[in-house]
């Protein structure tokens, strides 16, 4: 047994001595066969049975099968008024399988004598047909037989058959309807008479067009004196492009729990239209008002599909649809089939008060909270903070990512220095926190921050901004300012190795603040792994702290800083381009002069540069390259060798410059023999 094709059992009723069961590959119980066996004859006295035969279907519900029969005239017969009925019985459970009535159209066998053929035995029926479209005037014809149906719900319907085409067509309405409904439905595409009992009523029942046949259904309502609603044209639409509608799977879907019969077709219909992403709130609530006509204990599977639309709808902002869908989803420890995340995610637009308070353990909204947060919209969870602080411990704890958004910090509601003292983070998380609090402008928190995650994530953020960002941060700058270690470190370590916030630096640090603990200075490492900006003021105060730093006692590097800074301080003086900021620093260090005469800034440089090379012995290599400008290294050899102990020093410099690979290296070395011999 395939998929795609089902066990139908078949029996084979007609006259013999009476009207009786023939033959059949079933026993069934003797309700079911009596049943049968009434409905397996003639259906009624009046008016002949077309040459094609009917049609007839109905439940045996002792079986659990559903009966589709065929019906024809035996006039061969010697007693008038027998028929041959070829009946297919199929199992409940395989009528959800079935896409369409053909299949059985197909399989009805009429007995071609008195001898029958092989209805004593179970066949296969295929199950994998595309249902035929209905079209033209049979389309309209339809849609008279389910405006009566559905607009009609607990009456009996009849309608005019026409000829052999109207069994597919009772068939197509069959077939369109949800499992719970076809094994429901009772039909037969020709009665002479009502062939209802009063326990059992037959939904649809076709007659020809005289009025005797109709007189002969007392109690039927005529198809077509009947207005349908709306809710007909999505039937209509259905029919006439089965392969392209998705009404049938859905009413499959939601009509499992409706035990309403034929009633529930037009809510139902009402409500697939609603569950359209279009859907107007006005269609919606409109969908719901009919679906919960039907009873407080119907429709479960409809209402959890009208309560996911409502859930995945942020568009809707209808709060009583958004209620509905809360007194759904409460109702029911699974959320009534919906996805939590879809729950969780409605809560946290439209009812945001409920994270602000406690959820028990075992509330199932805790469920849908806990699905939707992961995937929330930081922004969305934002506004929920600030519409409801008490919620922020929750959403933090399973979103923590939205701490590093400047946004978040930006929520005037948040109490950040209190926030900021209660996290326990990770490695990986300070730096982006520490950047979203700078960016906030949370300058309230700087001191906090820097004192509670070190200087590194404030120089990473800071690394982000050109100098007029670092300007407006002076809190914050000040703030790791202080802690001087923790700047060392990110000097050596290379995370602070940007020159806007190296020259912000050098205009609030004291040059002998940062201390020197590795063998190298961290300001020239800092220095060296950068380039020089545009910024002429910001370099030439940045030359002038290098300047400074050098000539104090705390650099074990201050040749190299002399390098770093000498030449450019030098033009800066020369041009008399220094701001006062500069000046302030490097004069600092300058030395007083003659006593007999005021020596210009200058001379003054290059007196001190040469005194710390020759007084504190530094490398002589540096001296011999400690700047670019040919002419200002000459000025400097000249100074040096005005003194027995400035010759004695050039001499060692000599040395270092010829044993050098560089060739400009062996020329200041030849310069300097000419100088001192």
């Amino acid at each position: 047994m395939t998929r795609d094709r089902i066990k139908v059992e078949q029996t084979l009723h007609g006259y013999s001595e009476g009207h009786r069961i023939i033959e059949g590959s079933v026993k069934l119980p003797q309700a079911d066969a009596r049943t049968m066996l009434v409905l397996s004859d003639a259906s009624g006295s009046g008016g002949g049975i077309p040459t094609e035969g009917y049609l007839t279907g109905y439940p045996l519900s002792e079986t659990g099968k559903y009966v589709i029969a065929r019906t024809w005239a035996a006039p061969e017969m010697s007693r008038p008024g027998c028929v041959w009925t070829h009946s297919l019985l199929v199992d409940f459970s395989d009528l959800a399988r079935l896409t369409s009535g053909s299949e059985f159209a197909e399989r009805f066998v009429r007995p071609a004598s008195r001898s029958p053929s092989e209805f004593g035995r179970t066949i296969e029926i295929d199950v994998a047909r595309t249902p035929a479209a209905v079209t033209g005037r049979d389309l309209q014809r339809v849609g008279q037989w389910i405006g009566a149906l559905y607009g009609r719900p607990k009456s009996r319907i009849i309608a005019e058959r026409e000829g052999r085409a109207d069994d597919e067509l009772v068939l197509a309405i069959w077939m369109q309807q949800w499992p719970r409904l076809r094994r429901a439905f009772r039909y037969c595409t020709f009665s002479a008479d009502d062939r209802s009992t009063s326990a059992d009523v037959f939904d649809l029942q076709l007659v020809d067009g005289g009025r005797s046949s109709r007189s002969r259904i007392p109690d039927g309502i005529l198809a077509s004196s009947v207005e349908g609603g709306e809710w007909m044209d999505i039937l209509l639409r259905d029919l006439a492009q089965p392969a392209g509608s998705g009404l049938r799977k859905f009413l499959r879907d939601v009509g499992a729990d409706v035990s309403n019969g034929r009633t529930a077709m037009a809510p139902l219909t009402q409500l697939f239209a609603a569950v359209e992403p279009s859907a107007s709130p006005m269609r919606i609530a409109e969908a719901i008002h009919e679906l919960e006509r039907l009873g407080p204990s119907q429709g479960r599977m409809g209402r959890a599909a009208a309560a996911r639309t409502v859930l995945s709808r942020p568009d809707l902002g209808d709060s009583s649809l958004f209620e509905f869908a809360l007194d759904q989803i409460q109702s029911n420890r699974d959320l009534l089939g919906v996805d939590p995340a879809l729950v969780g995610g409605a809560l946290l637009r439209w009812r945001p008060d409920l994270l602000g308070v406690a959820i028990a353990d075992n509330d199932p909204l805790l469920r849908a909270v806990d699905a939707a947060l992961p995937l929330a919209e930081a922004g969305e969870l934002e506004t929920v903070v600030g519409n409801v602080p008490e919620a922020a411990a929750r959403l933090l704890s399973a979103r923590p990512d939205i701490l590093a958004r400047a946004s978040f910090w930006g929520i005037p509601s948040i109490d950040a220095p209190r926030l900021i003292g209660s996290l326990n983070l990770k490695a990986d998380q300070v730096i982006p926190i520490v950047a979203a609090l700078v960016e906030a402008g949370r300058n309230d928190c700087s001191t906090l921050a820097v004192d509670r995650f070190g200087v590194e994530p404030v120089v990473t953020a800071f690394s982000g901004l050109d100098a007029a960002g670092i300007r407006m941060k002076l809190p914050w700058l000040r703030s790791i300012a202080w802690k001087t270690d923790g700047l060392a470190e990110c000097m050596v370590s290379g995370a602070l190795s940007h020159r806007p916030l190296l020259i912000a630096l050098a205009a609030i640090v004291d040059p002998d603040g940062v201390p020197n603990n590795a063998a190298r200075d961290p300001w020239v490492i800092a220095v060296e792994q950068t380039r020089t900006s545009g910024d002429v003021h910001g370099e030439d105060l940045l030359a002038a702290f290098l300047f400074n730093r050098a000539r104090g006692r705390q650099s074990k590097s201050p040749g190299r800083l002399f390098f770093l800074s000498v030449q450019r301080l030098h033009e800066a003086m020369a041009a008399s381009r220094l701001s006062s900021d500069a000046w302030a620093i490097a004069s600092r260090r300058l030395p007083w002069g003659s006593l007999f005469r005021e020596w210009d800034p200058c001379e003054k440089l290059r007196h001190a540069v040469v005194n710390d090379f020759i007084d504190r012995d530094l490398p002589p290599i540096e001296f011999g390259t400690v700047v670019d400008d040919g002419n200002l290294w000459w000025t400097f050899v000249k100074l040096a060798a005005d003194t027995s102990r400035g010759k004695r020093y050039l001499g060692r410099v000599r040395k270092a410059l010829r044993d050098g690979d560089e060739s400009w290296w062996r020329e200041r070395s030849k310069l300097i023999e000419s100088k001192i011999g």
